[in-house]
């Protein structure tokens, strides 16, 4: 499909070296590195953060794909536009249902599946000048606590911008 992200496993033994796809991506770190873990052990609470990171994956996000603005409308403005509807309603939605799990993060305390795909739409979202802090308040103290993280900090996107 020509889509990013994928994982390139540089080591012998995975019979193919390369994993596409933000959710297969995940649980395969996941299930090899599972310290820290990235899901509840309780199954119900699992199936929440799950719910919570789908939200965004499946709802989400792929709605504001370039290649989809594009089809929607060949005009900059439609696409922004189409982009931010998006974007809000699915903010949204996981605005209402986090209330129920939220911590520091958004299960409780810890990193979780659900943080690793808000993370991202945040920061398109405030590129997009969605005021997160003003129409989502619990997401934005989430995010606003990821971004202190090492892990956030060493993976953010102006540390992989090509150099001019």
């Amino acid at each position: 499909m020509q889509f990013i992200p994928v994982l390139e496993v540089l080591s012998e033994e995975p019979r193919f070296p390369y994993l596409a796809e933000s959710m297969a991506i995940i649980e395969w770190a996941e299930e090899t590195h599972p310290s820290p873990p990235l899901l509840p052990v309780d199954p119900w609470e699992r199936a929440r953060v799950r719910q919570l990171a789908e939200l965004i994956n499946a709802g989400t996000q792929p709605l504001q794909n370039l290649r989809v603005q594009k089809y929607h409308s060949a005009d900059e403005t439609e696409q922004t536009k189409w982009n931010r509807h998006w974007s809000e309603h699915g903010l949204s939605a996981y605005e209402q249902l986090v209330q129920d799990t939220a911590g520091k993060f958004s299960f409780e305390n810890q990193i979780s599946l659900a943080d690793l795909f808000l993370i991202p739409q945040c920061y398109n979202a405030l590129r997009r000048e969605i005021p997160i802090a003003k129409k989502f308040p619990t997401i934005h103290r989430i995010y606003m606590a990821a971004l202190e993280t090492e892990a956030c900090k060493a993976s953010a996107p102006e540390r992989f911008q090509p150099s001019s």
